[in-house]
């Protein structure tokens, strides 16, 4: 067991040398000791059952399982060392499930992962368990082979209890998803998750039935066409570092020219969830389980479902394959008419833009024969962009040099070719003669993180550049206009209904139409992994909440736009907790939602 001690420690050391280059010795040593004490916790566990139990058949049993166990604990290991490398974050056993139940559609993104590096250990880690045993058995058995006085047994137990202990610490300052070896983590995830949401914080009030939503259509005004572009991972201009030329020149432009808030934010920074709090103005599923995807998982009434009984006809195309995350039900779920992924395209000629999907351009040709078959009819068109997906790879496109940083330039050369789909979009509809006569609706899903703050992709990436996103809504006959303060998603669906000369009536409270002049109020970001973190924009004011994790910032962003200066010691206390429960009793509303409804 002692190489398994050694490993993660040089593991760690390598994830502590790459998310904190100027670490002191003492934040090394935090950083680290959690690995070498439950390496030698673990060792030191199964030598005291071993001085205990001296009846052969029990000690060959005990030595078989612990090379099971250790085998198992070595592969956690090693595949939590990745995934961090390439994510900031720890894996969780929630993710190792869904990786198992979701192995067709993640094989993509799990073969892009894995490298040759984590091939030879993993071989390392199971062949060093079935050989070492045969190796060193005798040699460990000449050494426990004499007696062993009590004192000693007493010494062995309670320096086992001292390091797993030790093991669960870490400073304040420090974050336990990073200092706690992978195995502890695991352990203590559903412990501080279980403690993270107070029951006492959820409202007892009535739930609203959802199936009274409906549009009622205002006296004397055209019903015109909508088209919602979602755009996939990508942060807001303004999130982005300073670059050497512009990277989104499109959206830039037509920011200029439409219904603009000052600050967009996705709601849960996660494809599938965005897309129901874009369509249907609420709260999607708080799980990681997908469930907006099952039978029933949405019991909310969406746009789409809500335009056809106005009698719309209803789309939605993307550019990524159909089996990601079961995006068939998931778009069924909310109530289109019509789903085209790009399984159902024509590819001739069209490059791949990733490991599941193909550049955005795809959906042109589809889409132009789509309206052609609904002239007559208004109509909805939802697209769902997958350019600038990890792992960002758009194929047949000479890079330019925004920045230096060879894997954010990757990036922003693939955002580039997304924001040139939505110009293409645009132009489609003026050659088609239906500009004037549709409402535009764009926004992204999502931002995604390089390590800004030690954390990659945006799952769980609730700093800036994972949670601020681009947004805004095009009406070609509406002035533009700048909204003041944060707004998320859920205005989106309000803001829709409103430009199409509809007004939503029910016993379900939506967020205000960004036309209505109302206030939109605090702003709340929730990550995907449950306790793990969320934000509370309150203005220009943002608190970031790690439930225990660490302590909890808080950042200024109309002098801090890139979050580098942390005001929580000169915060008032106050505001900080009622502002983390607001984001905890919003997390708890919604599960209460789905609990009811599902």
């Amino acid at each position: 067991m002692v190489p398994f001690v050694v490993l993660g420690v040089w593991l760690k050391s390598e994830r502590i040398g790459r998310f904190f280059p100027n670490a002191d010795f003492g934040e090394f040593a935090v950083k680290l000791s959690s690995d070498v004490a439950f390496g030698l916790a673990w060792t030191l566990l199964w030598a005291v059952l071993l001085l205990y139990v001296r009846r052969p058949r029990i000690r060959w049993s005990l030595v078989s399982l612990a090379q099971l166990l250790t085998a198992v604990i070595g592969i956690h290991v090693v595949m939590n060392h990745a995934y961090a490398l390439r994510t900031g974050n720890p894996l969780t056993l929630a993710q190792v499930v869904l990786a198992f139940e979701e192995a067709d559609a993640l094989s993509g993104l799990i073969k892009s992962q894995v490298d040759g590096n984590t091939v030879g250990l993993l071989i390392g880690v199971v062949a060093w368990c079935a050989i070492a045993p045969g190796l060193l058995g005798p040699w460990v058995s000449r050494l426990l082979r004499g007696s062993v006085s009590v004192n000693v047994r007493r010494m062995a137990v309670a320096g086992t209890a001292t390091l797993l202990l030790a093991a669960t610490w870490t400073a304040p300052t420090t974050s336990a998803a990073f200092s706690l070896a992978p195995t502890v983590q695991l352990a203590v995830t559903p412990i501080r998750e279980a403690s993270a949401y107070p029951e006492a914080l959820a409202s007892e009030a009535p739930l609203p039935d959802p199936t009274t939503t409906s549009l009622v259509p205002r006296a004397g005004e055209k019903h015109r066409n909508l088209v919602v572009i979602t755009l996939e991972s990508q942060r807001a201009t303004s999130a982005f570092p300073e670059t050497k030329q512009p990277v989104t020149p499109v959206l830039d432009e037509l920011a200029r020219q439409s219904t603009t808030p000052e600050r967009g934010y996705t709601v849960l920074p996660h494809t599938s969830k965005s897309l129901v709090s874009i369509h249907c103005g609420m709260a999607p599923p708080t799980d990681s389980d997908n469930t907006e995807a099952d039978e029933g998982g949405l019991p909310q009434r969406c746009l789409p479902e809500l335009l056809a009984e106005q009698g719309y006809t209803t789309a939605f195309l993307q550019s990524a394959t159909e089996h990601f995350e079961r995006r068939r039900d998931t778009v069924a779920n909310l109530g289109f008419h019509r789903f085209i992924p790009v399984n159902k395209m024509d590819n001739t000629g069209f490059r791949k833009a990733n490991y599941f999907g193909y550049e955005d351009d795809i959906m042109l040709g589809p889409a132009r024969n789509w309206l052609g078959t609904v002239r007559e009819k208004p109509f909805m068109l939802s697209f769902l962009t997958v350019t600038a997906h990890h792992d960002y790879e758009v194929e047949g496109n000479d890079p330019i040099d925004f920045v230096d940083r060879p894997l954010l330039n990757t990036y922003l050369n693939a955002v580039h070719v997304q924001d040139r789909f939505v110009g293409n979009v645009i132009d489609m509809f003026k050659e088609m003669g239906l500009y004037e006569d549709t409402v535009f609706v764009i926004t992204g899903d999502h931002g995604e993180g390089f390590g800004e703050h030690r954390v990659y992709q945006h799952d769980n990436t609730i700093y800036e550049e994972g949670a601020r996103i681009p947004m805004m809504v095009h009406d070609p006959l509406r002035a533009p206009e700048a909204i003041d303060g944060p707004v998320n998603q859920f205005a989106l669906m309000p803001t829709a209904v409103d430009a199409l000369g509809f007004d939503l009536t029910g016993e379900v409270e939506y967020q205000p139409s960004l036309y209505s002049g109302q206030p939109q109020g605090p702003v709340i970001v929730s990550c995907w992994v449950r306790g793990r973190c969320t934000a509370v924009l309150d203005g220009d004011r943002k608190l970031i909440h790690h439930f225990g994790d660490r302590r909890d910032e808080v950042f200024n962003l109309a002098e801090d736009n890139y979050e580098r200066v942390d005001l929580a010691t000169v915060t008032d206390d106050d505001w900080m907790e009622a502002s983390r429960e607001k984001a905890i009793a919003w997390y708890l509303d919604a599960e209460r939602w789905y609990d009811a409804y599902q």
